[in-house]
């Protein structure tokens, strides 16, 4: 049986963190679909709910400006939840690119948590979220360069390489999602547990949405200090 862990030294520096999500299986993620539609509510809804606090100050993404820091991601690097917002206050909506992407950008925006996911038959045997050694490989999505991580950042790794550099900030071109994806890991992040129900709702509603629109399977999970790790399909 395969697994994603958390290495317990992610819960030394962030004892707070959240990794919560779904084990997606039996998706159909070529389904008729407007994706553009709904991400253009999505960035509406969010850019009305951040207003006119600077990123720099908001509780949104504070969390993850000082996580980046402690860990040492390269400077200027910022989380996918900051990426995504700075285009919705722009109103540049990011485009659509295949209904699980879509799904889990709208569930980012609407709820303002890091979340993103892997296509599990491109994964190399388990699943960490670790500290890399560095010089893992690493080509990021749509990049025609190899960029690996840093000694010591934060990472989702398999048996390959990184498959996620700094912790959410940008996902692998190995692993991404198609529309001939069947299975997938989705993962939903937070450092704050003030805002643990705030992450319950956003897990709800994205499960409900990835069964509804794409008749998966699915399964949810929760892992903090205490639960760190989950099987994952063969």
């Amino acid at each position: 049986m395969r697994e994603f862990v958390i290495d317990k030294k992610i819960f030394i520096l962030f004892p707070q963190a959240r990794v919560c999500g779904l084990v997606i299986e039996d998706m159909d993620n070529d389904v008729p679909w407007n994706g553009a539609g709904i991400l253009e509510l999505a960035c509406r809804e969010a850019a009305v709910r951040l207003g006119e606090v600077p990123f720099g100050k908001s509780p949104y993404f504070i969390p993850w400006r000082e996580a980046y820091r402690a860990f040492g991601a390269p400077k200027g690097y910022r989380s996918s939840v900051e990426g995504l917002a700075k285009r919705a206050v722009k109103d540049s909506c990011p485009p659509s690119i295949n209904p699980l992407v879509d799904l889990y950008n709208v569930t980012s925006l609407k709820y303002l948590f890091p979340c993103g996911a892997e296509d599990l038959d491109a994964v190399v045997g388990d699943i960490r979220l670790a500290g890399a050694r560095g010089g893992e490989h690493f080509l990021p999505l749509g990049a025609e360069e190899e960029d690996p991580p840093r000694e010591g950042e934060f990472a989702y790794m398999d048996d390959a390489g990184a498959i996620c550099r700094c912790w959410n900030w940008r996902e692998a071109d190995r692993t991404k999602l198609t529309r001939g994806t069947k299975r997938a890991l989705l993962c939903m992040e937070s450092l704050s547990p003030e805002r643990d129900e705030e992450l319950r709702k956003a897990l709800g509603f994205i499960n409900g949405a990835v069964r509804e629109n794409l008749g998966a399977r699915t399964a949810t999970f929760w892992l903090d200090a205490d639960h760190r790790r989950v099987n994952l399909p063969e």
